[in-house]
């Protein structure tokens, strides 16, 4: 009785720790795919910048750099992109937050979303630098800038669906208070 006990609590925390990647692979498609509320060519929102951000907060151990550099590659090779581009910011974003993640746990959340803002204008920029030194051709700023103010707007809509993911997530597996 008590092996089936534990057999049970074991597929059920890991049905539960599959529910925040599936929102990952969720958000991952929605930032190759063409969204009809934006015009063509704009640069997308970053939804797996805001997942990525928000687990290196509230549960860094969730998803690595390793995790972030692999996620990182597929979207860079879905989406056309130089193949690293996407993976360096991802796991750059992982190490800088999860580094600064006692100062912003116990931030109110206008806080986390400024400093979402942030680290979202430093990545489109970064991304844009670094597309512009692998194609030789930089694009207008305008479009890049457009993509971090969306992805601003939409974060606290992503955060509301991260937040539930996050309440059903099993307490066990929670490293830090």
């Amino acid at each position: 009785m008590i092996e089936q006990d534990f057999t049970f609590k074991g597929i059920e925390n890991a049905g539960r720790l599959l529910v925040p990647h599936l929102i990952l692979m969720a958000l991952l498609l929605l930032s190759v795919v063409s969204l009809p509320f934006l015009p063509t060519g704009a640069v997308k929102p970053q939804f797996v910048l805001m997942a990525v951000y928000y687990w290196a907060v509230y549960r860094p151990t969730l998803q690595p750099p390793v995790f972030c550099f692999f996620l990182g590659l597929l979207i860079d090779i879905l989406s056309g992109m130089p193949p690293g581009i996407n993976a360096f910011i991802l796991v750059m974003t992982q190490w800088v937050v999860s580094d600064q993640r006692r100062f912003l746990v116990g931030q109110p959340y206008s806080t986390i979303w400024a400093v979402f803002g942030l680290v979202a204008i430093v990545s489109v920029f970064i991304q844009w630098v670094l597309y512009g030194l692998t194609q030789w051709h930089w694009g207008s700023l305008l479009p890049v800038f457009s993509g971090a103010l969306t992805s601003m707007f939409l974060f606290p809509f992503i955060t509301l669906l991260l937040v539930v993911a996050h309440r059903m997530l099993p307490v066990a597996s929670r490293p830090y208070p």
